[in-house]
């Protein structure tokens, strides 16, 4: 009325409009939890000793730089699992390779008896090329026909009849 346009009167929020943003924000929430979660398993496979091993022999290993091309590293995406309880455990992993030449798999598979891991498989399957065995590189104790054999020989049993 003093010559001033008319202010526009602002408008509550509808309740509407808060609760679209609290789903959102819980939505978000729950991905960022996934994503953490996702992030700590990844990150305690590679950490493990068969990862860390089954790794270094396969960019150690000559066959495996003809095949892919140095330098060899690992892909993103892991799979498989790796338990522990105490000494003892069981993995059995899976590891993309990207080499300067081709890309491959790398398959870890092993025990773990009092705190030594015994692998029964570390292989390397090139995209294209015979599959290439590590077990036995680097001094590697391992049994081919399932991998506990040696480690139970020298038991004895439990109960006689």
């Amino acid at each position: 009325m003093n010559g001033e346009p008319n202010e526009l009167k602002k408008k509550p929020a509808s309740p509407w409009v808060w609760a679209g943003c609290g789903c959102l924000a819980l939505i978000g929430a729950g991905i960022a939890f996934v994503a953490l979660i996702v992030f700590v398993v990844f990150a305690a496979i590679r950490s493990s000793e068969p990862y860390t091993e089954g790794l270094a022999r396969a960019r150690a290993d000559a066959r495996v730089q003809e095949a892919l091309g140095a330098p060899i590293e690992p892909g993103w995406l892991l799979s498989g699992s790796i338990e522990t309880k105490n000494r003892s455990g069981v993995c059995d992993i899976t590891i993309p390779l990207n080499g300067s030449k081709q890309t491959g798999v790398l398959y870890i598979t092993g025990t773990k008896i009092e705190g030594r891991w015994t692998y029964s498989k570390i292989r390397v399957v090139p995209a294209s090329g015979p599959p290439i065995d590590l077990v036995d590189a680097g001094g590697a104790s391992a049994d081919r026909s399932g991998g506990l054999k040696p480690a139970l020989r020298g038991l004895k049993p439990a109960l006689r009849s």
